[in-house]
């Protein structure tokens, strides 16, 4: 039971071997209806090393009590339930957290707190807890430089729906078991077509998508009008300045929403642990999708994210997530040296092991005119300019985060059909004359201007391949009255020229020889990101748009470039 009297349904697996000293345990503190399947390797292994294993539903969320909201309850609720847990006979004491995904996001609020049993965490995905490091003010992943991430809209539709009414308020304990009883958690099968989506992504008021949908009650309303910048966003989440000196096992995907920020905030909080004489933060940063890690059918032989091929990203989640457990609450099993802080793969099987992560680029390309992506000194100035109608944005392919509808997937897909619309705009450099390794933040800057009071820039990242296909590696995007922090809005004057910093692009791959690199500009990248209407009205809530002429500008007295981050130590 929770300080407030609320009962949250837990579910208690006990090792079959049981020290008269009491066990360890693991708390997987989960809104989701089971967190692993109880066939896995990890539940197996997690009995078998002698872990107690606990599984708690958030509040609201199936036999749990109380009024469901996104990472509710992630401190109180979390810091009762480890108190609970160490006074109960069977317990030693300590315990470690696991999850992915909200599972994972929960755990880091609680783990600010410091509470003394909590001894290890093991995390996965977890960007929807932070709220801002870095340069990165996403506020849980929902906004990228101050634009909302649309493809969360199929989250809010659909994993909000509850499978069964509450029950009733007032029940004893014994009489809530028994009717636990009378239900079973595999009886979800409300299923949602992705193709629902298709017909509603364009409509507009945006504010009221979920009511064109008949969608269960959820936050995307509040969400929407809160906008990029309110005091909200932290309440449940964690920003640089909040340290966790819990020892962390992170796990992030490269194509996936919840990487760039937790890896901002992971290096913050891995220096500032470092600082203070702990080396006790690890991540391994894959290339599947959201939450795959350990998955055989992702992480395989030979593994691909979209359309691109990425070879041998095998290795031992289970056994690294057991020796990380065991490092922290049965110290006298570990006493080898920590490895590297990352553990990053590369593609074509090649993964780089480093201590550091690099926020800024290193190595400069500019954009011109011609097309070229060029390390040359520009002379004099140019420009290219284009239309953006809201009405007709860039459809999505591939990326993060895959939008909404049938028709859009994330991950890396041959962007060629998207370079062959006037509101794109591709820059191409020669071919490499030797591999080479990026790992880090990309810098990306544009000189630009319109015609408009707001519009957003775009920018894509792609690995141009010999035979012609251009696979994207990363994006990035700009709406421009946040172009000086979403904190206040900054309307554009016509003809006006501003230099803008948009968010970096966290790369992690090795441009092969002979390959070239390409950068794409344009105004949209729809559905993924949200369309600017043009206006100086609130993008959310208005049903008016304009069409914009934006120009992006070159040469003296100009910036539009990105900085790559190269990494000149050998990959092992």
């Amino acid at each position: 039971m929770m300080r407030d009297g609320v009962r949250l349904n837990t579910l208690v697996i006990l090792p079959p071997e049981k020290s008269k000293l009491g066990v360890p345990s693991i708390l997987i503190r989960t809104p989701y209806k089971t967190e692993f399947s109880w066939s896995s390797a990890l539940y197996q292994e997690l009995l078998h090393q002698g872990y107690a294993i606990i599984m708690q539903h958030e509040r609201g969320r199936y036999f749990s009590e109380g009024e469901f909201r996104m990472l509710g309850g992630a401190l109180e609720d979390g810091w009762d339930t480890l108190d609970w847990i160490v006074s109960q006979p069977w317990s030693n004491g300590d315990v470690g957290t696991f999850g992915c995904s909200s599972s994972g996001e929960n755990q880091l609020k609680l783990a600010t707190a410091s509470h003394p049993a909590h001894k290890a965490m093991v995390a996965g995905s977890v960007g929807v807890g932070v709220a801002e490091a870095g340069p990165f003010q996403e506020q849980g992943n929902f906004w990228r430089g101050g634009v909302w991430q649309q493809g969360w809209m199929n989250y809010f539709y659909a994993s909000m729906h509850q499978d069964w009414p509450q029950l009733p308020r007032g029940l004893s304990n014994e009489e809530r078991q028994r009717t636990i009883g009378f239900f079973d958690l595999s009886n979800a099968g409300w299923k949602v077509p992705s193709s629902t989506f298709n017909k509603t992504r364009m409509h507009l008021p945006m504010v009221d998508i979920m009511n064109q949908l008949n969608a269960p009650r959820n936050e995307l309303e509040q969400y929407l009008m809160r906008g990029p910048a309110h005091e909200s966003w932290s309440e449940l989440r964690v920003s640089e300045g909040d340290m966790i000196t819990v020892p962390g096992l992170y796990f992030e995907s490269l194509y996936d929403i919840s990487s760039r920020s937790s890896l901002a905030y992971f290096e913050w909080n891995r220096q500032a642990n470092q600082k203070q004489g702990r080396n006790n933060q690890q991540l391994r940063l894959t290339q599947g999708g959201h939450c795959s890690f350990g998955r055989g059918t992702v992480e395989n032989e030979q593994a691909k994210i979209g359309d691109l091929a990425l070879g041998d990203m095998r290795y031992d989640y289970v056994k690294q997530t057991i020796d990380w457990f065991n490092r922290w609450m049965k110290p006298s099993t570990h006493q080898t040296p920590l490895g590297d802080a990352y553990t990053a793969f590369l593609g074509d099987g090649q993964w780089l092991h480093t201590n550091t992560l690099p926020m800024k680029g290193d190595q400069q390309w500019q954009l011109s005119a011609n097309g070229q992506l060029t390390q040359a000194s520009l002379k004099g100035t140019h420009s290219l300019s284009y239309d953006y109608d809201p009405a007709d944005p860039v459809p999505s392919l591939g990326g993060e985060i895959y939008g909404e509808g049938d028709d859009h997937n994330d991950g890396s897909f041959d962007q060629a059909p998207i370079q062959e619309r006037d509101d794109v705009l591709v820059f191409t450099s020669d071919a490499v004359h030797s591999d080479l390794t990026l790992f880090g933040m990309t810098e990306v800057l544009l000189s630009v201007s319109s015609n408009q009071p707001d519009t957003d820039f775009t920018v894509k990242i792609n690995d141009l391949y010999p035979d012609g296909r251009a696979f994207n590696i990363g994006n990035t995007i700009m709406r421009m009255r946040y172009r000086e922090g979403v904190e206040r809005e900054v309307f554009m004057q016509k003809g006006e020229i501003y230099n803008i910093v948009l968010p970096p692009i966290m790369l992690s791959r090795i441009i092969k020889k002979g390959h070239r690199i390409q950068v794409e500009v344009s105004s949209s990248n729809f559905p993924s990101y949200s369309r600017n209407l043009n206006t100086a009205e609130n993008p959310y809530t208005s049903t008016e748009f304009a069409v914009a002429t934006n120009t992006i500008h070159f040469g003296a007295g100009h910036q539009s470039m990105i900085r790559l981050p190269v990494h000149n130590e050998p990959s092992r």
